[in-house]
Parts: structure tokens; C-alpha cells; sequence
């Protein structure tokens, strides 16, 4: 996994993680392992061992199932594992991922690489893609692109991410400023939470690189955002199906990404609202402006 470049984290989903940035040996990794996981139970432990040897037999063969993803977080993927054995459960119990062969926890990891869209539901895919940390092609370059126009950075659960000295001590295309964008994330909980601040910063940059004359007065602050988008989004289910407010957003998180009434629209509209409270800077070619 680190000769592809990764990051690794072991430890429960939801609990600290110890984060693995060079080689170890198999004893050192099996003492951090268990010191994580047992507490709350030797089965973690030991599934997390087996999907350390599969992870690293996949990673060897199949490199492109990995893409997107670039710190490895076994307690997350195990998350995303939980959730696809809901997924097919529908209605009934899922089935217990402890008690399942070392054979069918490999195949079941190999599925939920390479997922099945068809008829999965939004939530799902943000359940799965945010458990395993997936991002867009392009995604560190497009947040090293916002910060060069937000003076005051990128906050989200409690983490701030500055503009400087960020820009002046990396560059964009570095692995540290993206592992420095994954630490900023580190604090979100809910998989779901994090796919949608991921399509959020797609979308603060894509409206920025569309209007070069707008720029943010304040930090840009993506918890505030979503719950603005969230606000907007329940007034129109509650216009259009009479549904009651609630503050449970999973409606919102099984709403389409694009489309009318879909998250982007709501993100989008948040992101400007937002903009338009700040600094217009006029521009040379500006056809509004009198010399």
C-alpha cells in the first residue's frame, strides 16, 4: 500500500486512528492493530489483520480499484463493508461481517471496490464512497485552487485549513498538500456527511473558476454551507410534498448529486448566496464600469 502511494489508518471507525506513512514490520502492525481494536472487541482485530493481507494483495494486482482514495482507513472500509451487507439485506437482518470466511470477507472487499450502481440508492453511494474516503479526479488541485481565492481558508468540523502559509510553503500538485486536505477531514463522522462536503468543494471551486470577479470576505465555512443548503432544501420539500422540517437530513443525502432539486443546485445557490454578501472586485474587461 505504500509503495502505491498510500496513506494507511488502522484502527475502529468512529475511534483514534494511528496513521502508517512508512514500512513497518508485521509485529509492529499486529501491536497496533490490537492496542486499537480490542478494546471494543478481538473480532475487529482480527478482520482488520485480514484486510490488511487483502488490501495489499488487491492494491499489487488491481491498482486502479484504489483510485481516488488516497489514505486507506481499515476501520472505515470495514464501515463501507458493514454498509453494503445492509445494502443487500434490504429488510432482513444483515448478515454478521464477523463471522464470515477470510474468502467471503475478500470478495465482499472486492465488491465494494468495484460496486454495482445500478439500483443503489444516493445514500448508499455516499455511504460506501465516503467510508472509503473516495475523491473526483482533479479534487486536491480544485481545494488548492479556493484557497487562492479565500484569504481566510477552509474550516469544516472544527478543522481550519489557511491560506497561509499553506500556498507558499507547498504546491499544488504535492503529496503533502493533499494529505494535508484529508487531515482537514479527518474530523467528519458520518461517511455520508463527508461525500457531501467533498461535492461541495467541487462545487465552491467550479463557481469561482465561473466568476473571477467574486471572492469570500470570511474563511469559507463548509459546515455553514450545507446547513444552508439543507435549510433551502427542506422549505422546497415542504412547499412541494407538505413534508414536515426535520433536522435527520437523509433525504438529502439520497438526493441526486446533478439535476433540478439535486444537492449541487442547493450547494450552489448556498455558495453564491454566500459570495454575493462579499467584495464584487471589478475587473478590466468589467462592461459595467465608467472610466
Amino acid at each position: 500500500m505504500l509503495v502505491h502511494g498510500k496513506q494507511v489508518t488502522l484502527g475502529l471507525f468512529g475511534h483514534e486512528e494511528i496513521v502508517i506513512s512508512n514500512p513497518l514490520s508485521p509485529g509492529v502492525i499486529k501491536d497496533i492493530i490490537y492496542s486499537k481494536c480490542s478494546p471494543h472487541g478481538e473480532r475487529e482485530a482480527v478482520v482488520q489483520q485480514e484486510l490488511v493481507i487483502h488490501i495489499g494483495w488487491i492494491i499489487s494486482n488491481n491498482p486502479e480499484l484504489f483510485s481516488g482514495m488516497l489514505k486507506i482507513r481499515v476501520g472505515w472500509i470495514v464501515q463501507a463493508m458493514k454498509h453494503e451487507l445492509k445494502i443487500r439485506a434490504g429488510d432482513m437482518p444483515p448478515q454478521d461481517i464477523y463471522q464470515m470466511s477470510p474468502s467471503d470477507v475478500k470478495q465482499l472487499l472486492l465488491d465494494v471496490l468495484q460496486p454495482q450502481q445500478t439500483g443503489r440508492s444516493w445514500l448508499n453511494r455516499r455511504q460506501i464512497d465516503g467510508s472509503l474516503n473516495r475523491t473526483p479526479l482533479g479534487f486536491y488541485d480544485r481545494v488548492w485552487q479556493i484557497l487562492e481565492r479565500t484569504r481566510n481558508g477552509i474550516m469544516v468540523g472544527g478543522k481550519h485549513l489557511p491560506q497561509q502559509p499553506t500556498l507558499s510553503d507547498m504546491t499544488m500538485y504535492e503529496m503533502n498538500f493533499s494529505l494535508l486536505v484529508e487531515d482537514t477531514l479527518k474530523n467528519i463522522v458520518l461517511p455520508e456527511y463527508r461525500q457531501i462536503i467533498v461535492e461541495l468543494l467541487m462545487v465552491v471551486s467550479i463557481v469561482l473558476e465561473r466568476n473571477p470577479e467574486l471572492e469570500f470576505q470570511e474563511a469559507v465555512d463548509l459546515d455553514r454551507l450545507v446547513k444552508d443548503a439543507f435549510a433551502d432544501f427542506q422549505k422546497d420539500c415542504s412547499k412541494l410534498d407538505g413534508s414536515e422540517k426535520q433536522d435527520n437530513m437523509e433525504a438529502f443525502y439520497n438526493t441526486p448529486a446533478l439535476g433540478k432539486r439535486s444537492t449541487s443546485s442547493y450547494l450552489t445557490k448556498a455558495v453564491m448566496i454566500q459570495l454575493l454578501q462579499g467584495e464584487v472586485k471589478p475587473s478590466k474587461d468589467d462592461p459595467c464600469s465608467v472610466s
